[in-house]
């Protein structure tokens, strides 16, 4: 275990230990930030569990069940993730009940089945009580991770029939090192890194998805509204240019906008998220009571875009707020 696993490396040892003494929970919940390698390590304790020939609480890779669960067919492996609704991702029941039904037959190739539900904090009340059933009277033969970025949000009777395993976010060194790894350009790996929150997820979306230009862009756009160069005909332009988007992208630029903000508002007291950016941080010299209005404008802009509002009126009147703010 462990091969493509950055962090961790107690949590890591300890799995490999109970899966090797055969003493891995009928239920465990796999909690810790997102983006830092949960779903690939339960998936590797089910390799493990499956394997038919495991060397110290790892998977032989070699084995008729290796290469089953390497091809993503391994009959007696199970995934449940939300599916797309239209506010937001969800588990629901049907998808619980369906589970049911295949841990009620014996397994087909192991002597156990391994169940992993991920984002297991998405379950409705029905979806989580109708689950909790099947754990209150574990037949012995399906274990199930559930892997979840907000253990909170799980329901307390779910949490209190599970072991619970706290993963840690990933130093900034085990991040580059994932990067670098993974081809990214040494500086750039280690500028990622630093502003990854902890999450390799994360590094890699800022990598791969332009965040790390996003990012550029929402201190850019900041730069030029406190020098007052931001016109009119400027919020226009970037409004139709931002009409292209995603929705989900421009929420990312506020994101950026929004911690760029924080780091200002600290830079005394804390360590800023954008520690590469800290020089350019200091010489935006924005008011805390100005900062509180942005703050709230920010705030305000990612609510309003989960409405049906047009995305370009949304990102224009954003825009102009801040705009205001900055006079």
């Amino acid at each position: 275990m462990g091969g493509q696993i950055f962090g961790n490396a107690a949590r890591i040892v300890q799995l490999k230990k109970i899966i090797a003494e055969d003493k891995f929970p009928h239920a465990v919940i796999f909690s810790g930030a997102a983006g830092i390698g949960k779903r690939l390590i339960a998936q590797t304790c089910a390799a493990a569990i499956l394997c038919e020939n495991p060397n110290s609480g790892e998977a032989c890779g070699v084995c008729e069940s290796c290469k089953l669960m390497a091809a993503g067919s391994h009959p007696d492996f199970l995934v449940v993730e939300p599916e797309e609704s239209k506010s937001a991702p969800v588990i629901k029941i049907a998808q619980i009940r369906a589970l049911q039904t295949e841990t009620a037959i014996q397994p087909m190739r192991s002597e156990r089945r391994v169940v992993i539900i991920d984002g297991a904090e998405l379950m409705n009340n029905a979806a989580a009580n109708c689950l909790l059933k099947t754990l209150e009277e574990p037949t012995g033969q399906s274990l199930f991770i559930l892997v979840t970025a907000n253990r909170a949000g799980l329901l307390m009777t779910v949490r209190s029939r599970c072991v619970t395993v706290n993963f840690e976010k990933l130093s900034a060194a085990e991040i580059k090192t994932a990067l670098v790894n993974r081809g990214v350009e040494s500086s750039r790996a280690e500028t990622i890194s630093l502003i990854a929150e902890g999450s390799l997820g994360r590094a890699l979306r800022l990598e791969n998805s332009g965040g790390y230009e996003l990012r550029e862009s929402a201190l850019d756009f900041i730069e030029k509204l406190c020098a007052k160069k931001v016109t009119v005909e400027d919020i226009f332009s970037r409004g139709a240019e931002i009409d292209k988007w995603s929705r989900e992208k421009f929420g990312e630029f506020v994101g950026y906008v929004q911690k760029i903000l924080r780091d200002v508002y600290m830079l005394d007291a804390a360590e800023p998220f954008n520690a590469d950016l800290k020089a350019r941080l200091e010489k935006l010299k924005i008011p805390a009571e100005t900062l509180y209005e942005l703050f709230d404008a920010g705030t305000e802009i990612q609510r309003r875009l989960r409405s049906n509002a047009a995305l370009r009126l949304l990102v224009e009147s954003y825009f102009f707020r801040l705009k205001l703010a900055l006079i």
